[in-house]
């Protein structure tokens, strides 16, 4: 039986995993063929072909080995799917000799879950070769509707690297009252229904909702999630890469609570300071502050009640 195991898994991710070009450690979107369904990885090094026992060679993805969480658990990466019928993900965790070291079962909330699984072993031993990650997605019946498989190499790199000076303090944790908009908002003259929330008389828009609005202008830019620095990345120039829930429209209470949003933001890799407020789970920024860091016109129609979006145009305050 274990025989057979070894052969059935080596020629799933044979067949399943598409070799990825060399690069140095950046985050990368991996998926198997089927875009609704990827992991997003903060530490991804390269694709590699890696031997997996009795000779046989796979594709394989190259990251940083991750930094031990203050629970003990170490995040590989964050698993994403737009497939609404998914609620759960399972997996099983083995070595190169097909020997089972770990576990992971886990709600997805809003299609995304961090992978950080059970291990029933030493990370740094087990991990000095390549693991086999079998990931099913399942519906709320707990039946499979979606699988993939995956070989992973950790190497040592900068994240797992342990850390010269102190964390720094978190930021003051600020609570506010959201009302959620009532104005149509117009983006190069079309108008587009958005989430968004009125706090302190300024409009606060999803960051993901306003980079799918403005992508294919001069003015778009990329959203990424770094779970190794619980940071937000910002990549002006590139087009946005949908992740399946934008533009979905708020529901509940016409008032509710937010908090002051405790992630770091970089734009184009230097770290700047957004107001923003996390409510329901999603962060809030003010819509005049991302118009003036990409330089996009915002305006007011007070006689139609609408917001107007003009990405040809610069911000002016």
């Amino acid at each position: 039986m274990k025989a057979m195991f070894k052969m059935l898994m080596a020629a799933l991710v044979i067949t399943s995993l598409s070799v990825f070009p060399v690069s140095a450690a950046k985050e990368e979107s991996v998926d198997w063929g089927n875009a609704a369904y990827r992991i997003i990885v903060p530490g991804f090094i390269e694709g590699r072909d890696v031997e997996v026992g009795d000779g046989k060679t796979t594709p394989a993805i190259v990251v940083e080995k991750p930094a031990q969480n203050s629970n003990g658990r170490y995040t590989f990466f964050e698993i994403v799917t737009t497939d609404p019928d998914a609620v759960l993900v399972t997996s099983t965790l083995y070595t190169a000799e097909f020997d089972q070291i770990g576990d992971y079962m886990a709600d997805l909330e809003d299609g995304r879950v961090k992978f950080s699984p059970n291990l029933m072993a030493d990370f740094d031993e087990v991990s000095e070769q390549p693991l086999y990650l079998g990931f099913s997605f399942r519906n709320a019946d707990f039946e499979v509707i979606y699988e993939f498989p995956l070989w992973v190499v950790f190497e040592e790199g900068e994240t797992s690297a342990p850390a010269s000076t102190p964390a720094p303090a978190p930021t003051p944790v600020k609570e506010v009252t959201a009302l959620l908009a009532s104005s149509k908002v117009i983006v190069d003259d079309q108008q587009i229904a958005f989430g968004a929330y009125t706090i302190d008389g300024y409009n606060y828009f999803k960051l993901r909702d306003l980079a799918l609005a403005v992508t294919g202008s001069a003015k778009q830019f990329e959203v990424t999630w770094d779970g190794v620095k619980n940071a937000i990345n910002l990549i002006s120039g590139e087009a946005y890469t949908p992740a399946g829930n934008e533009l979905t429209a708020e529901s509940g209470a016409a008032s509710v609570k937010g908090i002051t949003n405790q992630s770091k933001i970089y734009l184009n890799g230097e770290e700047i300071t957004l107001e923003s407020y996390t409510i329901n789970g999603n962060n809030y920024f003010k819509l005049r502050d991302i118009a003036a860091v990409f330089d996009f016109g915002v305006s007011w129609d007070g006689a139609l009640n609408q917001i107007v979006i003009d990405t040809a145009a610069s911000y002016t305050e």
